[in-house]
Protein backbone atom coordinates (compact mmCIF):
# COMPACT_ATOMS: atom_id res chain seq x y z
CA UNK A 1 0.00 0.00 0.00
CA UNK A 2 1.37 3.71 -0.88
CA UNK A 3 2.00 6.32 1.72
CA UNK A 4 -0.91 8.02 -0.40
CA UNK A 5 -3.32 5.19 -0.29
CA UNK A 6 -2.64 4.96 3.67
CA UNK A 7 -3.52 8.69 4.11
CA UNK A 8 -6.83 7.94 2.48
CA UNK A 9 -7.50 4.87 4.89
CA UNK A 10 -7.01 6.75 7.83
CA UNK A 11 -9.30 9.71 6.79
CA UNK A 12 -12.01 6.96 5.85
CA UNK A 13 -14.70 6.60 8.41
CA UNK A 14 -14.16 3.42 10.02
CA UNK A 15 -18.04 2.79 9.10
CA UNK A 16 -17.67 3.26 5.83
CA UNK A 17 -14.87 0.49 5.50
CA UNK A 18 -16.22 -2.23 3.29
CA UNK A 19 -17.05 -5.22 5.45
CA UNK A 20 -15.11 -8.83 4.57
CA UNK A 21 -16.83 -11.77 3.87
CA UNK A 22 -16.01 -14.76 6.67
CA UNK A 23 -13.45 -17.07 4.43
CA UNK A 24 -14.61 -20.82 4.08
CA UNK A 25 -12.66 -22.09 7.55
CA UNK A 26 -14.04 -18.96 9.20
CA UNK A 27 -17.78 -19.70 8.14
CA UNK A 28 -17.15 -22.99 9.19
CA UNK A 29 -15.52 -21.82 13.34
CA UNK A 30 -18.54 -19.26 13.57
CA UNK A 31 -21.15 -22.00 12.54
CA UNK A 32 -19.77 -24.30 15.52
CA UNK A 33 -20.01 -21.19 17.48
CA UNK A 34 -23.82 -20.91 16.72
CA UNK A 35 -24.28 -24.51 17.66
CA UNK A 36 -22.44 -24.14 20.89
CA UNK A 37 -24.15 -20.89 21.24
CA UNK A 38 -27.71 -22.90 20.44
CA UNK A 39 -26.89 -26.10 22.96
CA UNK A 40 -25.79 -23.70 25.71
CA UNK A 41 -22.45 -23.96 25.68
CA UNK A 42 -21.89 -20.50 26.67
CA UNK A 43 -18.48 -20.42 27.61
CA UNK A 44 -17.27 -22.14 24.27
CA UNK A 45 -19.54 -20.47 21.94
CA UNK A 46 -17.90 -16.24 23.99
CA UNK A 47 -14.38 -17.93 23.12
CA UNK A 48 -15.32 -18.85 19.50
CA UNK A 49 -17.14 -15.51 18.88
CA UNK A 50 -13.41 -13.73 20.66
CA UNK A 51 -11.34 -15.44 18.62
CA UNK A 52 -13.29 -14.39 15.62
CA UNK A 53 -13.19 -10.85 16.53
CA UNK A 54 -9.63 -11.05 17.68
CA UNK A 55 -8.99 -11.73 13.65
CA UNK A 56 -10.67 -8.16 12.95
CA UNK A 57 -13.39 -9.69 10.84
CA UNK A 58 -15.35 -6.82 10.33
CA UNK A 59 -18.92 -8.47 10.54
CA UNK A 60 -21.27 -7.07 12.83
CA UNK A 61 -23.47 -10.09 13.29
CA UNK A 62 -20.19 -11.53 15.57
CA UNK A 63 -20.52 -8.92 17.61
CA UNK A 64 -23.89 -9.13 17.58
CA UNK A 65 -23.71 -12.74 18.92
CA UNK A 66 -21.17 -12.37 21.70
CA UNK A 67 -23.47 -9.51 23.01
CA UNK A 68 -25.75 -12.02 22.93
CA UNK A 69 -23.81 -14.51 25.17
CA UNK A 70 -22.95 -11.29 27.70
CA UNK A 71 -26.54 -10.88 28.46
CA UNK A 72 -27.30 -14.61 29.17
CA UNK A 73 -24.32 -14.71 31.23
CA UNK A 74 -25.33 -11.10 33.34
CA UNK A 75 -22.91 -8.72 31.31
CA UNK A 76 -25.47 -6.50 29.74
CA UNK A 77 -22.92 -3.23 30.24
CA UNK A 78 -20.50 -5.27 27.76
CA UNK A 79 -23.19 -6.54 24.98
CA UNK A 80 -24.12 -2.45 25.01
CA UNK A 81 -20.32 -2.27 24.23
CA UNK A 82 -20.41 -4.55 21.40
CA UNK A 83 -23.47 -3.99 20.17
CA UNK A 84 -21.99 -0.09 19.74
CA UNK A 85 -19.08 -1.79 18.01
CA UNK A 86 -21.53 -3.63 15.40
CA UNK A 87 -23.10 -0.36 14.26
CA UNK A 88 -19.60 1.14 13.77
CA UNK A 89 -19.02 -1.56 11.23
CA UNK A 90 -22.48 -1.04 9.69
CA UNK A 91 -24.83 1.97 11.08
CA UNK A 92 -28.29 0.52 9.91
CA UNK A 93 -27.47 -2.96 11.13
CA UNK A 94 -31.01 -3.33 12.52
CA UNK A 95 -30.14 -5.99 15.18
CA UNK A 96 -27.78 -3.90 17.00
CA UNK A 97 -29.94 -0.80 16.76
CA UNK A 98 -33.21 -2.92 18.51
CA UNK A 99 -31.04 -4.43 21.17
CA UNK A 100 -29.15 -0.94 22.20
CA UNK A 101 -32.68 0.71 22.13
CA UNK A 102 -33.92 -1.70 25.01
CA UNK A 103 -30.80 -1.80 26.87
CA UNK A 104 -31.29 1.68 26.99
CA UNK A 105 -34.67 1.41 28.18
CA UNK A 106 -33.48 -1.03 31.13
CA UNK A 107 -30.65 1.22 32.42
CA UNK A 108 -33.42 3.68 33.04
CA UNK A 109 -31.81 6.27 29.59
CA UNK A 110 -35.66 6.84 28.45
CA UNK A 111 -34.91 9.51 26.13
CA UNK A 112 -31.86 7.59 24.27
CA UNK A 113 -34.07 4.73 24.23
CA UNK A 114 -36.98 6.39 22.53
CA UNK A 115 -35.06 8.69 19.72
CA UNK A 116 -33.27 5.41 18.50
CA UNK A 117 -36.94 3.54 18.34
CA UNK A 118 -38.09 6.85 16.46
CA UNK A 119 -34.89 7.16 14.41
CA UNK A 120 -35.36 2.89 13.46
CA UNK A 121 -39.03 3.58 12.48
CA UNK A 122 -38.28 6.58 10.55
CA UNK A 123 -35.75 4.37 8.04
CA UNK A 124 -38.27 1.07 8.51
CA UNK A 125 -41.62 2.17 7.19
CA UNK A 126 -42.87 -1.33 8.14
CA UNK A 127 -41.07 -2.63 10.49
CA UNK A 128 -44.18 -2.84 12.99
CA UNK A 129 -42.21 -4.28 15.45
CA UNK A 130 -39.93 -1.27 16.08
CA UNK A 131 -43.85 1.06 16.66
CA UNK A 132 -44.86 -1.77 18.55
CA UNK A 133 -41.86 -1.64 21.12
CA UNK A 134 -41.70 2.35 21.37
CA UNK A 135 -45.27 1.46 22.09
CA UNK A 136 -44.29 -0.27 25.10
CA UNK A 137 -41.94 2.42 26.17
CA UNK A 138 -44.56 4.91 26.02
CA UNK A 139 -46.59 2.68 28.16
CA UNK A 140 -43.89 2.10 30.80
CA UNK A 141 -43.16 5.92 31.10
CA UNK A 142 -47.25 6.47 31.37
CA UNK A 143 -47.72 8.31 28.05
CA UNK A 144 -50.48 5.81 27.48
CA UNK A 145 -52.40 8.58 24.83
CA UNK A 146 -49.34 8.28 22.60
CA UNK A 147 -48.86 4.80 23.36
CA UNK A 148 -52.49 3.97 22.19
CA UNK A 149 -52.16 5.65 18.86
CA UNK A 150 -48.74 3.31 17.76
CA UNK A 151 -50.90 0.47 19.05
CA UNK A 152 -53.31 1.67 16.74
CA UNK A 153 -51.14 2.13 13.89
CA UNK A 154 -49.59 -1.68 14.14
CA UNK A 155 -53.57 -2.97 14.28
CA UNK A 156 -54.31 -1.17 11.15
CA UNK A 157 -50.50 -2.18 9.56
CA UNK A 158 -51.04 -5.60 10.58
CA UNK A 159 -54.41 -6.20 11.82
CA UNK A 160 -53.61 -9.79 13.21
CA UNK A 161 -50.49 -8.60 15.50
CA UNK A 162 -52.23 -10.20 18.59
CA UNK A 163 -49.78 -8.54 20.41
CA UNK A 164 -50.60 -4.70 19.95
CA UNK A 165 -54.57 -5.83 20.52
CA UNK A 166 -53.26 -7.46 23.65
CA UNK A 167 -51.23 -4.14 24.78
CA UNK A 168 -53.56 -1.94 23.99
CA UNK A 169 -56.27 -3.67 25.39
CA UNK A 170 -54.20 -2.98 28.89
CA UNK A 171 -54.49 0.40 28.83
CA UNK A 172 -57.59 1.16 27.27
CA UNK A 173 -60.75 1.84 29.19
CA UNK A 174 -63.56 -0.19 27.66
CA UNK A 175 -66.92 1.09 28.61
CA UNK A 176 -69.94 -1.43 26.96
CA UNK A 177 -70.17 -3.94 24.86
CA UNK A 178 -70.23 -1.99 21.78
CA UNK A 179 -66.58 -1.02 21.98
CA UNK A 180 -65.53 -1.66 18.28
CA UNK A 181 -62.22 -2.73 19.40
CA UNK A 182 -63.97 -6.01 21.61
CA UNK A 183 -65.40 -6.89 18.01
CA UNK A 184 -62.37 -6.32 16.03
CA UNK A 185 -61.11 -9.29 18.62
CA UNK A 186 -63.79 -11.77 18.61
CA UNK A 187 -63.97 -11.64 14.73
CA UNK A 188 -60.28 -12.39 14.78
CA UNK A 189 -60.77 -14.79 17.24
CA UNK A 190 -63.06 -16.39 15.15
CA UNK A 191 -61.23 -16.51 12.65
CA UNK A 192 -59.35 -19.90 13.18
CA UNK A 193 -56.18 -19.21 11.42
CA UNK A 194 -54.21 -17.83 14.32
CA UNK A 195 -51.33 -20.27 16.03
CA UNK A 196 -52.09 -21.10 19.78
CA UNK A 197 -50.09 -18.36 21.24
CA UNK A 198 -52.12 -15.29 18.97
CA UNK A 199 -55.34 -17.16 20.69
CA UNK A 200 -53.84 -16.93 24.13
CA UNK A 201 -53.27 -13.07 23.78
CA UNK A 202 -56.65 -12.14 22.61
CA UNK A 203 -58.24 -14.22 25.38
CA UNK A 204 -56.48 -12.48 27.49
CA UNK A 205 -57.07 -9.45 26.17
CA UNK A 206 -60.91 -10.10 25.49
CA UNK A 207 -61.12 -11.45 29.32
CA UNK A 208 -59.59 -7.82 30.66
CA UNK A 209 -62.33 -5.79 28.11
CA UNK A 210 -65.56 -7.57 29.42
CA UNK A 211 -64.26 -7.41 33.00
CA UNK A 212 -64.05 -3.76 32.25
CA UNK A 213 -67.81 -3.71 31.33
CA UNK A 214 -69.01 -6.14 34.30
CA UNK A 215 -69.61 -9.25 32.66
CA UNK A 216 -67.70 -11.22 34.99
CA UNK A 217 -68.95 -14.81 33.69
CA UNK A 218 -67.73 -13.56 30.29
CA UNK A 219 -64.45 -12.35 31.26
CA UNK A 220 -63.94 -15.90 33.69
CA UNK A 221 -65.01 -17.90 30.03
CA UNK A 222 -61.59 -16.09 28.20
CA UNK A 223 -59.79 -16.39 31.29
CA UNK A 224 -60.11 -19.81 31.15
CA UNK A 225 -59.33 -20.12 27.31
CA UNK A 226 -56.55 -18.45 27.57
CA UNK A 227 -54.62 -20.38 30.51
CA UNK A 228 -56.18 -23.44 29.11
CA UNK A 229 -54.10 -22.88 25.88
CA UNK A 230 -51.14 -22.08 27.81
CA UNK A 231 -51.49 -24.82 30.51
CA UNK A 232 -50.42 -27.35 27.49
CA UNK A 233 -47.19 -25.96 26.75
CA UNK A 234 -45.90 -27.09 30.87
CA UNK A 235 -46.25 -30.08 32.57
CA UNK A 236 -46.07 -28.75 35.42
CA UNK A 237 -46.17 -30.52 38.92
CA UNK A 238 -45.95 -28.70 42.52
CA UNK A 239 -43.94 -31.69 44.32
CA UNK A 240 -40.77 -30.46 41.72
CA UNK A 241 -41.26 -26.66 44.11
CA UNK A 242 -42.23 -27.96 47.53
CA UNK A 243 -39.05 -30.25 47.17
CA UNK A 244 -37.47 -26.94 45.90
CA UNK A 245 -38.77 -25.02 49.01
CA UNK A 246 -38.26 -27.73 51.53
CA UNK A 247 -34.21 -27.87 50.38
CA UNK A 248 -34.02 -24.51 51.18
CA UNK A 249 -35.63 -24.60 53.87
CA UNK A 250 -33.37 -27.36 54.92
CA UNK A 251 -30.02 -25.47 54.19
CA UNK A 252 -30.76 -22.20 55.54
CA UNK A 253 -31.84 -23.30 59.02
CA UNK A 254 -31.57 -20.71 62.00
CA UNK A 255 -28.79 -22.89 63.35
CA UNK A 256 -27.02 -22.78 59.90
CA UNK A 257 -27.51 -19.12 59.31
CA UNK A 258 -26.45 -18.31 62.72
CA UNK A 259 -23.15 -20.61 62.37
CA UNK A 260 -22.08 -19.39 58.91
CA UNK A 261 -19.51 -17.03 58.95
CA UNK A 262 -19.13 -14.87 55.46
CA UNK A 263 -17.67 -11.86 54.67
CA UNK A 264 -20.61 -10.29 52.82
CA UNK A 265 -20.63 -7.25 50.93
CA UNK A 266 -21.20 -3.98 53.44
CA UNK A 267 -23.09 -2.33 50.29
CA UNK A 268 -26.30 -0.79 51.37
CA UNK A 269 -27.24 -0.09 47.80
CA UNK A 270 -29.80 -2.73 46.67
CA UNK A 271 -33.30 -2.68 48.02
CA UNK A 272 -35.20 -6.04 46.99
CA UNK A 273 -38.72 -5.81 46.57
CA UNK A 274 -40.24 -9.22 46.73
CA UNK A 275 -43.49 -11.91 47.33
CA UNK A 276 -46.33 -13.35 45.65
CA UNK A 277 -46.29 -12.29 41.90
CA UNK A 278 -49.15 -9.77 41.68
CA UNK A 279 -48.88 -8.86 45.23
CA UNK A 280 -48.03 -5.03 44.37
CA UNK A 281 -44.57 -5.42 43.49
CA UNK A 282 -44.84 -2.93 40.63
CA UNK A 283 -46.76 -0.43 42.84
CA UNK A 284 -44.37 -0.86 45.98
CA UNK A 285 -41.42 -0.32 43.49
CA UNK A 286 -42.95 2.44 41.98
CA UNK A 287 -43.37 4.68 45.50
CA UNK A 288 -39.59 4.06 46.33
CA UNK A 289 -38.12 4.30 43.08
CA UNK A 290 -39.91 8.17 42.86
CA UNK A 291 -37.13 8.95 45.30
CA UNK A 292 -35.30 10.80 44.32
CA UNK A 293 -32.20 9.05 45.70
CA UNK A 294 -33.91 5.45 43.95
CA UNK A 295 -33.16 4.10 40.76
CA UNK A 296 -36.09 1.70 39.97
CA UNK A 297 -34.40 -1.18 37.54
CA UNK A 298 -37.37 -3.69 37.98
CA UNK A 299 -37.70 -7.65 37.51
CA UNK A 300 -33.73 -8.74 37.61
CA UNK A 301 -32.97 -11.95 36.78
CA UNK A 302 -29.60 -11.35 38.19
CA UNK A 303 -30.53 -12.79 41.98
CA UNK A 304 -32.00 -16.39 40.03
CA UNK A 305 -28.91 -16.23 37.96
CA UNK A 306 -25.95 -15.67 40.10
CA UNK A 307 -27.81 -17.99 42.78
CA UNK A 308 -28.17 -21.19 40.38
CA UNK A 309 -24.93 -20.72 38.81
CA UNK A 310 -23.34 -20.78 42.53
CA UNK A 311 -25.13 -23.17 44.15
CA UNK A 312 -28.01 -24.82 42.74
CA UNK A 313 -25.54 -26.27 39.49
CA UNK A 314 -23.38 -27.79 42.02
CA UNK A 315 -26.65 -30.04 43.13
CA UNK A 316 -27.49 -33.20 40.79
CA UNK A 317 -30.87 -32.58 41.69
CA UNK A 318 -31.44 -29.03 41.01
CA UNK A 319 -31.59 -28.73 45.09
CA UNK A 320 -29.39 -26.64 47.93
CA UNK A 321 -27.78 -28.98 49.64
CA UNK A 322 -26.04 -27.65 53.04
CA UNK A 323 -24.25 -24.51 53.51
CA UNK A 324 -20.89 -25.76 54.37
CA UNK A 325 -20.79 -27.48 51.18
CA UNK A 326 -20.06 -24.10 49.38
CA UNK A 327 -17.23 -22.72 49.61
CA UNK A 328 -16.83 -19.18 50.86
CA UNK A 329 -15.76 -17.82 47.93
CA UNK A 330 -18.92 -18.54 46.51
CA UNK A 331 -20.52 -16.15 48.88
CA UNK A 332 -18.42 -13.46 48.06
CA UNK A 333 -18.57 -13.70 44.26
CA UNK A 334 -22.36 -13.90 44.79
CA UNK A 335 -22.60 -10.64 46.24
CA UNK A 336 -19.69 -8.91 44.13
CA UNK A 337 -21.12 -9.80 40.65
CA UNK A 338 -24.65 -8.88 41.97
CA UNK A 339 -23.47 -5.31 42.45
CA UNK A 340 -21.01 -4.73 39.53
CA UNK A 341 -23.88 -5.51 37.85
CA UNK A 342 -26.55 -3.25 39.09
CA UNK A 343 -23.72 -0.67 38.68
CA UNK A 344 -23.81 -1.59 35.30
CA UNK A 345 -27.39 -0.61 35.08
CA UNK A 346 -26.95 2.55 36.55
CA UNK A 347 -24.09 3.91 38.33
CA UNK A 348 -25.30 7.26 39.43
CA UNK A 349 -28.07 6.45 41.97
CA UNK A 350 -27.72 5.68 45.39
CA UNK A 351 -29.83 2.80 45.58
CA UNK A 352 -31.72 0.57 43.01
CA UNK A 353 -34.82 -1.63 43.31
CA UNK A 354 -34.57 -5.32 42.51
CA UNK A 355 -38.33 -6.35 42.09
CA UNK A 356 -37.64 -9.83 40.95
CA UNK A 357 -40.65 -11.82 43.08
CA UNK A 358 -38.98 -14.99 43.11
CA UNK A 359 -35.88 -13.40 44.76
CA UNK A 360 -38.10 -14.77 47.92
CA UNK A 361 -36.29 -18.18 47.02
CA UNK A 362 -32.69 -16.60 47.39
CA UNK A 363 -33.77 -14.39 50.81
CA UNK A 364 -30.90 -16.64 52.41
CA UNK A 365 -28.24 -16.19 49.81
CA UNK A 366 -28.74 -12.63 49.97
CA UNK A 367 -29.01 -12.12 53.55
CA UNK A 368 -25.42 -13.95 54.33
CA UNK A 369 -23.83 -11.96 50.90
CA UNK A 370 -25.19 -8.73 51.04
CA UNK A 371 -26.51 -8.18 54.46
CA UNK A 372 -27.54 -4.24 54.94
CA UNK A 373 -29.17 -4.52 51.54
CA UNK A 374 -33.07 -3.77 52.64
CA UNK A 375 -35.73 -6.88 52.12
CA UNK A 376 -39.48 -5.31 51.27
CA UNK A 377 -41.80 -8.14 51.48
CA UNK A 378 -45.07 -7.53 50.04
CA UNK A 379 -48.51 -9.26 50.91
CA UNK A 380 -51.96 -9.38 49.87
CA UNK A 381 -54.69 -10.65 50.49
CA UNK A 382 -54.37 -14.66 48.91
CA UNK A 383 -57.52 -14.45 47.11
CA UNK A 384 -56.69 -11.42 45.05
CA UNK A 385 -53.50 -12.88 44.33
CA UNK A 386 -54.14 -16.02 43.49
CA UNK A 387 -56.62 -14.48 41.09
CA UNK A 388 -54.64 -11.93 39.96
CA UNK A 389 -52.24 -14.54 39.05
CA UNK A 390 -54.67 -16.54 36.73
CA UNK A 391 -55.80 -13.54 34.99
CA UNK A 392 -52.13 -12.79 33.48
CA UNK A 393 -50.75 -13.37 30.24
CA UNK A 394 -47.32 -14.44 31.88
CA UNK A 395 -44.75 -15.36 28.69
CA UNK A 396 -41.90 -16.80 30.63
CA UNK A 397 -41.14 -20.47 32.10
CA UNK A 398 -41.06 -18.52 35.80
CA UNK A 399 -44.57 -18.34 36.06
CA UNK A 400 -45.56 -23.01 35.07
CA UNK A 401 -47.54 -22.75 38.31
CA UNK A 402 -49.62 -19.83 36.93
CA UNK A 403 -52.26 -21.33 34.05
CA UNK A 404 -54.22 -23.61 36.54
CA UNK A 405 -56.56 -22.36 39.28
CA UNK A 406 -55.97 -25.13 42.07
CA UNK A 407 -52.15 -25.10 41.01
CA UNK A 408 -51.71 -21.35 41.58
CA UNK A 409 -53.05 -21.85 45.47
CA UNK A 410 -50.59 -24.80 46.14
CA UNK A 411 -47.87 -22.47 44.79
CA UNK A 412 -49.68 -19.90 47.22
CA UNK A 413 -49.05 -22.15 50.22
CA UNK A 414 -45.72 -23.28 49.69
CA UNK A 415 -45.00 -19.43 49.54
CA UNK A 416 -46.36 -18.89 52.87
CA UNK A 417 -44.23 -21.64 54.19
CA UNK A 418 -41.20 -20.39 53.08
CA UNK A 419 -42.12 -16.69 54.36
CA UNK A 420 -42.72 -17.94 57.47
CA UNK A 421 -39.21 -19.63 57.80
CA UNK A 422 -37.79 -16.92 56.40
CA UNK A 423 -39.03 -14.38 59.36
CA UNK A 424 -38.40 -17.11 61.83
CA UNK A 425 -34.54 -17.67 60.86
CA UNK A 426 -33.94 -13.70 60.21
CA UNK A 427 -36.28 -12.04 62.67
CA UNK A 428 -36.40 -8.21 62.10
CA UNK A 429 -34.52 -8.57 58.28
CA UNK A 430 -37.98 -8.69 56.09
CA UNK A 431 -40.59 -5.53 56.54
CA UNK A 432 -43.75 -6.50 55.31
CA UNK A 433 -45.99 -4.22 53.72
CA UNK A 434 -49.62 -4.92 53.16
CA UNK A 435 -51.34 -3.98 49.64
CA UNK A 436 -54.63 -3.55 51.47
CA UNK A 437 -53.12 -1.14 54.06
CA UNK A 438 -51.08 0.38 51.61
CA UNK A 439 -54.22 1.35 49.54
CA UNK A 440 -56.61 1.98 52.31
CA UNK A 441 -54.02 4.87 54.15
CA UNK A 442 -51.18 5.57 51.48
CA UNK A 443 -49.55 8.32 53.33
CA UNK A 444 -48.75 6.95 56.56
CA UNK A 445 -47.56 3.62 54.88
CA UNK A 446 -45.05 5.18 52.50
CA UNK A 447 -43.51 6.81 55.30
CA UNK A 448 -43.23 3.64 56.93
CA UNK A 449 -41.93 2.13 53.76
CA UNK A 450 -39.82 4.53 53.67
CA UNK A 451 -38.45 4.40 56.81
CA UNK A 452 -37.74 0.75 56.24
CA UNK A 453 -35.36 1.41 53.09
CA UNK A 454 -33.32 4.09 55.07
CA UNK A 455 -34.83 6.68 52.80
CA UNK A 456 -36.28 10.21 54.12
CA UNK A 457 -39.14 11.38 53.07
CA UNK A 458 -40.68 12.75 50.04
CA UNK A 459 -43.57 14.23 48.80
CA UNK A 460 -43.13 12.86 45.45
CA UNK A 461 -43.31 9.29 47.24
CA UNK A 462 -47.18 10.01 47.72
CA UNK A 463 -47.38 11.60 44.20
CA UNK A 464 -45.71 8.41 42.68
CA UNK A 465 -48.52 8.78 39.84
CA UNK A 466 -47.21 11.80 38.76
CA UNK A 467 -43.70 10.64 38.58
CA UNK A 468 -41.34 9.83 35.52
CA UNK A 469 -39.54 6.94 35.36
CA UNK A 470 -40.40 3.68 34.02
CA UNK A 471 -41.97 0.71 34.64
CA UNK A 472 -41.46 -2.24 32.43
CA UNK A 473 -43.97 -5.18 33.87
CA UNK A 474 -47.51 -6.64 33.35
CA UNK A 475 -48.31 -3.96 36.02
CA UNK A 476 -47.86 -1.07 34.23
CA UNK A 477 -50.56 1.08 33.63
CA UNK A 478 -52.24 -0.27 37.33
CA UNK A 479 -48.43 1.45 38.63
CA UNK A 480 -48.84 4.55 36.95
CA UNK A 481 -52.80 5.31 38.40
CA UNK A 482 -53.19 7.08 41.54
CA UNK A 483 -54.12 5.07 44.55
CA UNK A 484 -57.16 2.53 44.06
CA UNK A 485 -59.08 0.00 46.30
CA UNK A 486 -61.21 -1.39 43.43
CA UNK A 487 -58.71 -4.49 43.56
CA UNK A 488 -59.77 -5.00 46.73
CA UNK A 489 -61.99 -8.02 47.11
CA UNK A 490 -61.91 -8.85 43.35
CA UNK A 491 -62.15 -12.33 44.08
CA UNK A 492 -66.05 -12.16 45.44
CA UNK A 493 -67.00 -11.25 41.58
CA UNK A 494 -65.46 -14.22 40.60
CA UNK A 495 -66.43 -16.54 43.60
CA UNK A 496 -68.34 -18.72 41.43
CA UNK A 497 -65.55 -19.80 39.16
CA UNK A 498 -63.18 -19.95 41.17
CA UNK A 499 -63.71 -22.91 43.62
CA UNK A 500 -60.93 -25.04 42.91
CA UNK A 501 -58.67 -22.33 44.20
CA UNK A 502 -60.97 -21.74 47.03
CA UNK A 503 -60.42 -24.53 48.43
CA UNK A 504 -57.04 -25.38 47.82
CA UNK A 505 -55.54 -22.59 49.44
CA UNK A 506 -54.34 -22.54 53.43
CA UNK A 507 -57.53 -21.43 55.91
CA UNK A 508 -55.25 -18.36 56.85
CA UNK A 509 -55.57 -17.47 53.23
Amino acid sequence: MSKKQRKVRKKTPRAARPMRPLSPQQSMRLQQAVRAHSAGDLALAESAYRALIAEKIRTPDIYCKLAAVCVQTGRRGEAVRLWKMALAIDPGYLEASMNLADSYQLSGDLERSEKLYRRIIAGHKQLHVARYLLANLLKSQGKFAEASEFYAAVMEQQPDYTQAHFSYAQIHKYRDRADPHIGQMLDLLRSGDLQPGNRIQLAFALAKAFENIGDYAAAFEHLKTGNDLRKVEFNYDIESDRALIRSIIRCFSQEEMSRIKVPGEDSRRPIFILGMPRSGTSLVEKIIASHSDVHGAGELEYIFALGTRLFLQRSADFQFGHLDAYPRSAFEEFGRAYLAQIRALNDRAGRVTDKMPFNMMMIGLIRLALPNARIIHCVRDARDTCLSIYKQNFTTGNYRFAYDLKAIAQFHNEYERLMRHWHDVIPGAIYDVSYEALTHDPETEIRKLLAACDLEWQQRCLDFDKTGGVVRTASAYQARQPMYTSSVRLWEKYQPFIQPMLEELNPAG
